[in-house]
């Protein structure tokens, strides 16, 4: 009994002491309470730009953020599709390599196939565009357009997109999804380069021959840098200016030439 009624008054001994506190805070406004905590004072976010002067930089929008995002998620499939092939590639490898979600992944690209042809053709947009923006060396000729072509197309190719050709054309030969997914990439590949060929060389468009003329001088160009799977770059470049000749040489003259 004795220790209860000790419990009981160091309770009481305790709340005699707080509740007078309690109800000062709880009358006073939010701003003299906060004051009256110094501890816990509020300090408002530093605007760094503004303290260095420096002028502020323009916020991003929604669709520049989803444009790196996906940016950086074709970039990574790249890397990874020619540091380990297709068959080892992982959706994982490509969350991590380029630094996003698996949900962000999943959003722009449904399955592997989509996101590995997608990179491809991503690759061979930005290649095109790059060869279009250098400075053109004039010449008036269709044979002499068609060989500028030509250097052109070797260009596109000689870089990873054809280590990364090599690896889909041979999965996709057991893998449906995969062969649907590079049929469309082709066909999205003659119209980049048909714009380049506008470009480049535009008297050659104007050709009735044009289209076989650019599927021989693809599928030239394609196979020699396939030829990575047994040799190196530097024994595929010297082979290439035969080949070149030899292209240039079956080139029919037209009414121009």
């Amino acid at each position: 009994m004795a220790q209860r009624e000790g419990v009981i008054h160091c309770t009481w001994l305790i709340l005699r002491t707080v509740l007078p506190r309690l109800r000062a805070v709880k009358n006073a406004s939010w701003p003299e309470a906060i004051r009256a905590r110094p501890s816990a004072a509020y300090a408002p976010p530093v605007d760094v730009e503004t303290v260095a002067g420096l002028p502020r930089r323009p916020r991003r929008t929604q669709a520049q953020r989803r444009a790196t995002t996906r940016g950086a998620l074709l970039d990574a499939t790249l890397e990874v599709l020619v540091e380990v092939g297709y068959a080892r590639l992982t959706t994982s490898q490509v969350v991590a390599r380029a630094g996003v979600t698996r949900g962000a992944q999943a959003h722009y690209f449904a399955t592997k196939a989509d996101l590995v042809v997608q990179a491809l053709a991503h690759l061979t947009d930005r290649l095109a565009a790059e060869l279009v923006a250098q400075p053109l060396r004039h010449v008036d000729g269709e044979r002499e357009q068609y060989e500028v072509l030509l250097d052109r197309l070797w260009e596109i190719y000689a870089g990873p997109a054809s280590t990364a050709l090599l690896e889909l054309f041979v999965a996709s030969r057991t893998d449906p999804e995969l062969r649907e997914q590079l049929v469309r990439f082709d066909q999205s590949v003659s119209r980049t380069l048909q714009a380049t060929a506008v470009t480049v060389a535009p008297a050659l468009v104007e050709r009735a021959d044009f289209r076989p003329l650019m599927v021989t001088a693809i599928a030239t160009v394609r196979g020699m840098w396939l030829l990575r799977a047994v040799a190196s770059d530097r024994q595929i470049r010297r082979l290439w200016p035969q080949a070149r000749e030899q292209l240039v040489a079956g080139f029919p003259p037209g009414q121009a030439d």
